[in-house]
């Protein structure tokens, strides 16, 4: 079976990247029957790894979220003969022709369109493109059961076409002796800087925790500052603890292992994600995690997390500091953090989806 795969977001450092990046790694260990096609419009040192006989790289001109991904993109998957196509993401050609199965992370966009779609026409353009993928779809990859929900309720699809798979984790080694120079101890963030992370109330939370319960820390913020959302960036740094907040940008996973190592604390405050891969990166770190109480991170870090109300400062500010002060309870919860990350494989996720493939053109 000659088997496409979207690989146009492998790089970004954005969570559709990772997980195209691990699903085809550990689709690599299991799979030395089908042929593969990582399609690609540029080159990422992941590409370096195969070697094996059935996986290919095939390099187009056609880049994620562009005019061409629409045009031209459909004729240079054309001249692949694919028997299937996985597109890892939503925006799947909508003129594609041939039969594709589609993985849906979210539907974060309808609830926070954001800069990118200010114009009536991006938006319009976004929402006929993931329901028609959704619709036209032999199968729809969701990565929680929460975010499957959602897919159903805002486009009415069939629950049997749905296919629930979770993402999964790995420990990241740190690198002895790599020194970030953050002189106090820290709570960490990890995301981009958009509405729905919700860093400004993290910000606010962060005064709180230093003001009223006088903890004596740095806020390190990781992750790239989007420069469509300027008025989050004026509002973080605009605290009366500004001082004691870093942003470091982008970082890289040699990078991200040695922050998780030195945190004292994880925080996730978002609004809203399709599944939380980041927080399940923490526990398998083995730290505490703080996250918001939305059903999503509820499904996917169990018992391995606190919970607070992500609209209430106080409420944040309240079950960080419930941790910070109390060394015997973080490490309870940073045991069954780990104990949770169990739950997640990457290697059954290449498992559950390559039985998908295959089911998919029976």
């Amino acid at each position: 079976m000659r088997i496409g795969i979207d690989m146009r977001m492998a790089g970004t450092g954005e969570g559709i990247g990772r997980y195209c990046e691990e699903l085809v790694r550990h689709l690599a260990e299991i799979d030395h029957e089908n042929e593969y096609f990582l399609i690609s419009s540029s080159q990422f040192p992941i590409f370096n790894e195969f070697s094996r006989p059935n996986f290919h790289l095939v390099r187009v001109k056609s880049r994620y979220y562009s005019f061409m991904e629409q045009t031209y993109f459909i004729w240079e998957l054309f001249n692949l003969r694919l028997d299937l196509m996985h597109f890892s993401s939503f925006n799947v050609p909508i003129f594609y022709p041939r039969r594709f199965i589609v993985t849906i992370h979210d539907v974060i966009h309808h609830r926070f369109p954001g800069r990118k779609k200010t114009r009536l026409l991006h938006r319009l353009a976004y929402r006929a493109t993931i329901w028609l993928a959704a619709k036209r779809a032999s199968k729809v990859i969701a990565v929680s059961e929460t975010t499957a929900e959602d897919i159903r309720s805002v486009f009415g699809i069939n629950k049997e076409k749905i296919a629930v798979i979770y993402e999964g984790a790995m420990a990241k080694t740190a690198e002895a002796g790599q020194n970030h120079h953050y002189e106090k101890p820290f709570l960490l963030f990890v995301g981009v800087w958009r509405q729905y992370k919700n860093l400004p109330k993290l910000a606010l939370a962060f005064d709180i925790l230093r003001e009223k319960y006088k903890i004596d820390a740095n806020l390190v913020l990781a992750g790239k500052i989007d420069p469509f959302y300027p008025e989050i960036k004026k509002t973080v740094f605009s605290i009366k603890n500004s001082m004691h907040i870093k942003a470091p940008g982008f970082v890289s996973d040699q990078e991200l292992a040695n922050l998780y190592q030195k945190a004292t604390i994880f925080v996730l405050p978002s609004l809203v994600e399709g599944f939380g891969l980041i927080g399940i990166e923490a526990q398998t770190a083995g730290k505490p995690v703080a996250a918001s109480d939305i059903p999503v991170l509820r499904e996917i870090l169990g018992q391995g997390a606190v919970y607070f109300n992500p609209d209430d400062e106080q409420d944040m500010a309240e079950k960080i500091a419930d941790l910070w002060l109390d060394e015997n309870k973080a490490q309870m919860l940073a045991n069954k953090g780990l104990e949770n990350a169990k739950r997640f494989d990457w290697k059954n996720t290449a498992l559950q989806t390559r039985a998908l493939y295959e089911g998919a053109i029976a």
